[in-house]
């Protein structure tokens, strides 16, 4: 038996994180990405960072954690 325990603000944020996979727009690899932000290891290929699923967090958002 375990014992139900609050979530800690990692674990909060983990389980709000999805992991996406597209092909590589330069070499056509496939490559996974954490809420549609990708980086190819092949190439360097990157997408820009608001072609993303999700808002990123603010400075204002580092200040209050």
């Amino acid at each position: 038996m375990t014992a139900e325990h609050a979530p800690t603000p990692a674990v909060a944020f983990l389980e709000s994180q999805e992991i996406t996979t597209t092909d590589c727009r330069r070499c056509g690899t496939q490559i996974a990405g954490v809420n549609g932000r990708y980086a190819c290891g092949a190439c360097g290929w990157t997408n820009p960072w608001h072609e993303g699923h999700t808002e990123l967090p603010t400075a204002d958002d580092d200040h209050a954690a």
